[in-house]
């Protein structure tokens, strides 16, 4: 914003003191100059207050803000450059073909292009500086406007020499010579701004650079759509990635939280929205798969067995309803998941589900102490009798409507791998409900062997 301000204070100070002198001169060179300068004023007024605009905060009918202010902003003052330098090129032809116009060099026609070009040197690398830190296309376009100045400063005193060494043509040839560069840059500045008001993408390098950065993770399948614009000086991208199907939820939103992180790195005032899109993936297994099917049809599932037969795969499975009171209803589930099972695996010979129902809300027990009774001491005799368990403990007993339930905690050798330590503890879990016929659930917790449970 100072830096604006500081160019319109130039602004004023150089259009005033060339307008002075050209008219007292004579010199078409500094005429043209003083409406240039002119110009400038009224483009870096613009910016002063495109970048004020520019700078309030997206609100409910700006969505992404206010930037675009800017580069409006750019695109007027070029149209104004262009409509001037269109009236000093007639001017300048019309002196040299129709009419001569006598030109009185003095000092002071000499003093005003080289503070000309002092000013537009210094505000220049200011306003360049602002730009390169606030990212403003505005500011921008001023600094580069600002530093073509000294070149057109530079024809106008190469006419000026040429005027007091008696070559009257000088001047306006100066005068063409200005209007050439000014229309080349402005067309520039033109074609910059007409880019980010139709959203064209920034070069290829910088996408590149915001694309390697977002496929940095490995768990990125492949990045499906980019895409990125200008407005401002801030930049938005939107990005498709796609994800393996089974990633969590919480992992997933943290893997594009990481990618949004990365991607902001790449550079300042960069705004990124990630949408994530499931794939499936090569490193799934078939359990994966039938796991994928029953959350995809929003089913809980357990005991999910998987075979392979000379005729095909056998599944079996465990399904809980919950909102089902008909055996039909309760089908109805069960086929749903069975084609979706069939759907994301080939070469299914048959399914078998075991329909559960599950209840609808906690259950309610009453919590026992049996210790004046045999039960707890006849419970552990029997199960250390088994030659696989090293020690058994922490029992604890509860009571519902469906019956006795015992829960405790068992260690068994560890010389057995964990498919046979979690062999042994479900077939001991139906030993003790088969040799207590008053309990009616048992529920074994195994650890590693690290000392004695009591």
């Amino acid at each position: 914003m100072t830096a604006a301000l500081s160019s319109v204070v130039a602004a004023v100070f150089l259009t005033a003191f060339k307008l002075i002198v050209g008219i007292s001169t004579g010199s078409l060179g500094i005429l043209s100059e003083a409406a240039h300068s002119g110009l400038d004023l009224l483009a870096a007024g613009m910016t002063f207050f495109a970048v004020r605009a520019a700078d309030k905060p997206a609100d409910s009918e700006h969505h992404y803000g206010h930037g675009k202010f800017e580069n409006i902003s750019a695109l007027f003052e070029t149209l104004l450059l262009l409509l001037t330098c269109f009236l000093i090129a007639r001017e300048a032809i019309e002196r040299i073909f129709v009419r001569q116009v006598p030109i009185d060099v003095t000092a002071w026609s000499f003093i005003v292009m080289g503070a000309s070009i002092a000013i537009d040197f210094t505000r220049s690398r200011i306003l360049l500086r602002a730009a390169k830190k606030h990212h403003s296309q505005a500011l921008e376009a001023d600094a580069l406007h600002f530093s073509t100045d000294i070149l057109s400063s530079s024809v106008v005193i190469f006419g000026l020499v040429g005027a007091r060494l008696g070559f009257e043509f000088a001047d306006p040839i100066a005068a063409l010579g200005v209007s050439a560069i000014v229309v080349v840059i402005s067309l520039r500045l033109g074609k910059r701004s007409i880019d980010v008001l139709v959203d064209r993408s920034p070069d290829t390098s910088f996408v590149d650079s915001i694309r390697a950065a977002a496929l940095e993770s490995s768990d990125i399948r492949e990045l499906k759509k980019l895409r990125v614009r200008d407005s401002g000086g801030r930049i938005f991208v939107d990005m498709v990635v796609e994800l393996p199907r089974l990633l969590p939820f919480g992992q997933a939103h943290k893997l594009m939280d990481d990618i949004e992180q990365r991607v902001r790195k790449v550079r300042e005032g960069i705004d990124v929205v990630v949408h994530a899109e499931p794939v499936e993936t090569g490193e799934e297994t078939i359990l994966d798969k039938v796991r994928f099917a029953a959350e995809n049809t929003n089913n809980k599932i357990h005991k999910v067995e998987v075979f392979t037969t000379d005729s095909g795969i056998v599944i079996d499975l465990h399904l809980e309803v919950e909102d089902a009171n008909t055996i039909e209803e309760a089908h109805i589930k069960a086929d749903e998941l069975e084609n979706a099972i069939r759907h994301q695996i080939e070469k299914v010979d048959q399914i078998f589900i075991h329909i559960d129902k599950s209840p609808a809300s906690l259950i309610r027990a009453k919590s026992l102490n049996l210790r004046s009774t045999d039960l707890p001491r006849k419970l552990i005799e029997y199960i250390k009798s088994k030659r696989e368990v090293v020690s058994c403990g922490n029992l604890n007993f509860t009571e519902s409507a469906s019956g006795l339930r015992v829960g405790l905690t068992c260690q068994i050798k560890d010389v057995f791998s964990l498919e046979e330590t979690v062999r042994i503890v479900n077939e001991l879990e139906e030993d003790i409900v088969r040799e207590f016929p008053e309990i009616s659930k048992a529920v074994i917790h195994q650890e590693p062997v690290v000392g004695r449970i009591s």
